[in-house]
């Protein structure tokens, strides 16, 4: 009897401990009470004043300084492009079509890789209820239990994870392709 008791107790914690929200889905994560997407970038010979010279070149980002082996810099207005990703219009939520996301990043190179941190994360764009004309904190609709853990509605495929994929395909580091001139045929 006291081996099926305590059988029970350890079937129900376990239930209850799956059944919780996550506070990380794909590089999105929930660090004090906030949003932030992570990614840690594979790539040799690297160096910050690379990386500053690519995302000067970028029209979404402004106010790029280097500071040691950081760079830091901010992002206006990506948009998602979910067709790219090959998702329909109908798969994809309002808010991923219309949303134009914003905020602070910075990028610290180390031994052949880099991290990007993406945070003050603001969204303007239709989320479906209610149309967000004025840049809003996107952990205000992407988390519940006051900013402590993700929703489940954006821990989908369709949403945090077409954001991840827009993300990294907007920020990742490519070496810059040099035009050179040539009369040659």
């Amino acid at each position: 009897m006291r081996g099926i008791f305590c059988f029970l107790i350890l079937a129900s914690v376990s239930f209850f401990a799956q059944a919780q929200s996550p506070t990380t889905y794909g590089n999105f994560k929930v660090v004090d009470q906030e949003i932030i997407y992570q990614k840690v970038f594979i790539q040799d010979s690297v160096t910050a004043a690379k990386l500053a010279e690519f995302y000067k070149a970028l029209p979404y980002v402004a106010n790029v300084s280097v500071s040691g082996d950081e760079v830091s810099f901010d992002v206006n207005d990506i948009t998602v492009d979910y067709k790219k990703f090959q998702f329909t219009q109908v798969a994809t939520p309002p808010i991923i079509q219309t949303g134009k996301y914003s905020g602070k990043v910075t990028a610290a190179v180390k031994d052949g890789k880099y991290r990007l941190t993406f945070r003050t994360l603001m969204v303007t764009g239709n989320i479906g209820y209610k149309n967000i004309s004025e840049k809003d904190r996107l952990t205000s609709y992407a988390t519940k239990n006051s900013a402590t853990i993700l929703s489940p509605d954006w821990c989908k495929p369709n949403t945090l994870g077409l954001l991840d994929k827009a993300f990294t395909d907007k920020l990742q580091y490519t070496e810059l392709q040099k035009k050179q001139d040539s009369d040659d045929w």
